[in-house]
């Protein structure tokens, strides 16, 4: 496609060169990933400048540049604009010829809970012969292909390619996690989703966020009538009431224990799974699951609200959470062959964990809980000691061990863990799997062993590498 074509609905501040006959093949921002007559787009992100790579681009091929500053000394045209990212979306959309027009984005963002969510509503549409796919942290699904993912959100230019894929599939709806840090990287300005939907807000990412007062403001962002064309949000959530106080948009609520549009009372939860009756949109559905905890209760709920805005009727919603499946990673049960049962979750921030303990606490009978996590390295280090102390006040035995260390001392993290507790009912393995094996190998008939942390992911991050690594596999010798 000319260049001149795709940069036609930007704001340009100034160009540099000739681009009248410039004909743009492929797009990229990933210096790994320029090709033969490419638009290579420069800005300055968290870690490096893309500006810094624009020579090699144009070694590896790229033959125009996308620029918030004029690079020197480089003999290919740069079209000069503000904010690189904010373009981005608006310039891929352009190159795949106004794909965002054959796809239908549903959003789910939230502290807590993306995952499972839009699994849940990934499954419901797929039992019912939607033509749908799912981005997010676990990978991306669509017909049959499996797409592994580096980022929750992926990068705007690798999420027009795939959403290209799709459309050429014939997928009509896709459901996406949306985080914080793509908010706020811009990686979606300018895309309009028909849904965004909230889980909650709670502590995380303020490593990078530094407060949460802007977190927040960083999630709501999304949710005006630029972004969606309708707000799903969790009435029960402080910053859920917040936002449909704030929102100047078409707001649907859902909640356990305010007044909403959508509700479920009655719920009963037990160790086999759990029950109750909701209203969505005046409709009663009575639902029975496998999944357990309160928290799944409200990802189920937000799943339902969801899929009867997108107007599956009464019929085949229940036929969808019939056949639910499993989301790997979370809330995932084993049986151990002494009797003891391991839980593996992603369970990685405080509200997340406690969560979990508390929901397994109340299940267990006669034996004891036990939990096994970590916290990763280079990410809030405020979160830690809050989650060692969450360990220690709901469970009857604690280790505390690595999780993705990434760039930090894994003892360094494991002090921040530990610091502030009064209790010494804890041990600490450093390393993860001698943890999962002491828990096993010290536990007994009828007791739960919580693994946190790391739910479906397939390595351990250590100082840049990733290692081959599942909790899953860890526990395979001593399943039944």
């Amino acid at each position: 496609m000319l260049l001149t074509k795709l940069i036609k609905n930007i704001k340009i501040e100034k160009i540099r060169g000739d681009i009248s006959k410039v004909e743009i093949f492929s797009l990229c921002q990933n210096i790994n990933n320029v090709k033969p007559n490419s638009l290579f787009f420069c800005y300055k992100g968290v870690n490096n400048d893309g500006h810094l790579f624009a020579c090699k681009a144009k070694q590896k091929g790229a033959i125009a540049l996308i620029v918030e500053n004029f690079i020197e000394n480089i003999d290919l045209p740069q079209i000069l604009v503000k904010n690189t990212r904010k373009i981005m979306p608006t310039i891929c959309n352009m190159f795949f010829n106004n794909i965002l027009k054959k796809i239908k984005l549903i959003g789910i963002t939230g502290t807590n809970g993306k995952t499972t969510t839009s699994c849940l509503i990934y499954n419901i549409l797929k039992v019912n012969k939607f033509k749908v796919g799912l981005i997010g942290t676990n990978g991306c699904f669509y017909k049959n292909k499996k797409i592994k993912l580096n980022l929750t959100t992926p990068d705007t230019v690798d999420l027009f390619y795939i959403i290209n894929d799709m459309v050429k599939d014939n997928i009509e709806y896709v459901v996406m996690e949306v985080s914080a840090h793509a908010i706020a990287l811009n990686k979606l300005f300018g895309i309009k989703f028909e849904i965004m939907a909230l889980t909650n807000i709670t502590q995380d990412h303020l490593d990078f966020f530094k407060t949460m007062h802007k977190y927040v403001i960083t999630k709501m962002k999304v949710f005006n009538k630029k972004f969606c064309k309708v707000c799903i949000v969790n009435n029960d959530d402080k910053y859920g009431q917040l936002f449909t106080k704030i929102i100047k948009n078409k707001v649907v609520t859902y909640s356990l224990n305010n007044p909403a549009d959508n509700f479920a009372i009655d719920i009963k939860l037990s160790k086999n799974g759990s029950s109750f009756v909701c209203n969505i949109f005046d409709q009663i559905f009575n639902i029975s699951t496998k999944m357990l905890g309160i928290f799944n209760v409200y990802n189920i709920l937000l799943s339902l609200v969801v899929c009867k805005y997108l107007g599956l009727s009464n019929k085949n919603i229940l036929f969808g959470v019939k056949n639910l499946k499993q989301v790997d990673g979370r809330m995932n049960l084993y049986n151990l062959k002494n009797g003891a049962v391991v839980v593996i979750d992603f369970a990685h921030t405080p509200d997340g964990l406690k969560n979990v303990l508390v929901t397994l606490q109340s299940l267990k009978q006669k034996g004891k809980l036990t939990c096994v996590f970590g916290c990763g390295g280079n990410r809030d280090k405020l979160k830690r000691d809050l989650m060692g102390k969450i360990a220690i006040e709901n469970a009857d035995k604690v280790y505390i061990t690595s999780d993705n260390p990434r760039f930090e001392n894994k003892f360094d993290i494991i002090n921040d863990i530990v610091k502030n507790l009064k209790s010494k009912t804890y041990y600490i393995v450093e390393d993860r799997k001698e943890a999962i094996n002491q828990a096993i190998l010290n536990s007994k008939n009828e007791d739960i062993i919580l693994i946190a942390g790391k739910g479906a992911e397939k390595y351990q991050e250590i100082n840049g590498k990733k290692y081959k690594y599942s909790d899953k596999e860890v526990i395979k010798p001593y399943l039944i």
